[in-house]
């Protein structure tokens, strides 16, 4: 038993950045319009208002400190918050996947870190978060979880062995700066800037798309082309800066049944994934990375958000190897993993599946820009070329295959993707056909892992032969394969 303890004082501080950067859009609105409806009487106005929501943001921030405790007694580590409503949360030792720990500019000033626990069936969020203590009582936090492992997992001495077996793999500086070069992370900036572009039309009441269309058609064909090529080179830089500062030192580490991952410079993150919580492992090959034979290597984690990388709780296991390079990767880190493998592929009569909906959205979209831009939508017609082209590879990359205990899936997003899920890891096996299916003999593999909450990460393959799909769910489900002469 021990007694209960409160976070570093620092996190007084966190905490009002964070109930700050929460509320920011909402307080940029209010300032401005107390500004846009200013009097004499009332100057003070938005000064007055940002003097409050500082006074009750530093007060929630040290009531928030205050009432937030932890203690570990018997075999729970036990947290307890909240102001008005006092929130009690007792994990068993027992549940507990790993416990990470992460540290911002902030917490690496002042020698802390943040805290995750991790459990079964925690969702996409940790099922406890501790956000400021010390690395020696984070570190106390995380024996008190192995203790159990020692007590119940290293019994016999040749887990004790395979305990004290030891791999790395670093990410060196130059492979760190071809990563960011290739990391396709452009897309997600101008995602941002659209983002913001709609909150300033409603904060600013200006509408920068109209500005900027004007602003071009006064300008020469040159002019515009150099300052489309401008704007693709500034947000490629960005995405660059942001790829070096998440993977920065890179190291991944195997010891024993767990798999330890440092990365990060401005905010150092440290993950503990047991090998026994990846349900499918995940080869990623993007448009830019796939003529270089450069690939990334991610995995899906049970019950957590280990990483909670791009859009789903993928873990990045290496940012950057080389096609030949992962064969021995995978030996050293995840050796039951097989990817050398034939795949039975769609057959040519599924082609034009392939090919119609991307080629009538581009044609549309194209159409559309004609319409209303005339000259300047005929920039858009490599669109339908690029769509026709990408219908064309997503047809030669597709494909499944499997081997007594192991599914392989390859499809294609604009990333060629390939995952390998253990049969006991499956969660659901969909195999479904529509009408126009039907009449060309083709169906759609679909299935599902425990990751990312209670929906689960879902991967399919579409239009494959509808032979091939019903072997592919008779070997699923051990069915008898009546339908199909394997």
């Amino acid at each position: 038993m021990s007694e209960p303890k409160r976070m570093h004082p620092i996190s007084i501080v966190l905490r009002m950045l964070k109930l700050i950067k929460d509320a920011i859009v909402p307080l940029v609105i209010a300032f401005i319009a107390l500004l846009r409806e200013l009097t004499e009487l009332f100057w003070w106005s938005p000064y007055a208002l940002i003097g409050i929501v500082l006074l009750l943001d530093g007060l929630f921030a040290f009531l928030y400190w205050y009432r937030f405790t932890y203690r570990m007694e018997q075999d729970e580590l036990r947290i307890e918050s909240g102001i008005f409503v006092r929130k009690k949360r007792y994990i068993s030792k027992h549940r507990i996947h790993s416990v990470n720990t992460s540290a911002n500019i902030f917490h690496r000033l002042f020698g802390l870190v943040k805290l995750e626990v991790q459990t079964a069936g925690g969702g996409k969020e940790a099922e406890g978060v501790i956000p400021a203590l010390s690395k020696s009582d984070a570190a106390a936090i995380q024996q008190f979880v192995k203790r159990k492992e020692q007590d119940t997992v290293l019994e016999n001495a040749e887990d004790t062995q395979l305990s004290e077996h030891r791999v790395s793999c670093r990410l060196s500086f130059r492979r760190l700066l071809a990563a960011a070069a290739t990391s396709g992370g452009t897309g997600i900036i101008f995602g941002f800037l659209f983002a913001i572009t709609q909150q300033a039309d409603n904060v600013m009441d200006i509408n920068i798309y109209s500005f900027f269309y004007h602003w071009l058609l006064k300008q020469s064909l040159l002019l515009s082309i150099l300052f489309a090529a401008g704007s693709l080179a500034v947000t490629w830089m960005v995405a660059m800066v942001g790829t070096i500062l998440k993977y920065c030192s890179f190291e991944i580490t195997k010891q024993g049944n767990e798999l330890f991952i440092q990365r990060g410079l401005l905010e150092r993150k440290e993950m503990t994934i047991p090998l026994h919580r990846i349900q499918a492992l995940k080869v990623e090959e993007n448009i830019f990375r796939q003529p270089f034979g450069l690939l990334a290597v991610s995995v899906e984690i049970a019950g957590g958000e280990a990483g909670k990388d791009q859009k789903s709780v993928s873990t990045v296991l290496f940012p950057l190897l080389r096609r030949k390079e992962l064969r021995d990767f995978l030996d050293a880190m995840l050796p039951e993993y097989v990817v050398g493998t034939a795949y039975r592929k769609p057959p040519k009569r599924a082609l034009m599946r392939y090919l119609f909906l991307p080629a009538a959205i581009s044609i549309l979209i194209t159409g559309v820009l004609i319409y209303f831009f005339g000259g300047y939508g005929l920039f858009a017609l490599p669109l339908v070329v690029l769509s026709i082209l990408f219908g064309v590879l997503d047809h030669r990359d597709a494909g499944v295959s499997w081997t007594q205990g192991m599914l392989t899936m390859r499809y294609r997003e604009l990333t060629r993707v390939t995952v390998h899920s253990h049969r006991k890891k499956v969660q659901s096996f969909h195999e479904s056909q529509h009408y126009f299916q039907s009449k060309k003999q083709l169906g759609t593999l679909k299935i599902a892992v425990a990751s990312g909450g209670a929906a689960g990460s879902s991967f399919k393959v579409k239009h494959l032969d509808e032979k091939d799909a019903d072997e592919a769910y008779d070997w699923y489900s051990f069915r008898s394969p009546k339908r199909t002469a394997q």
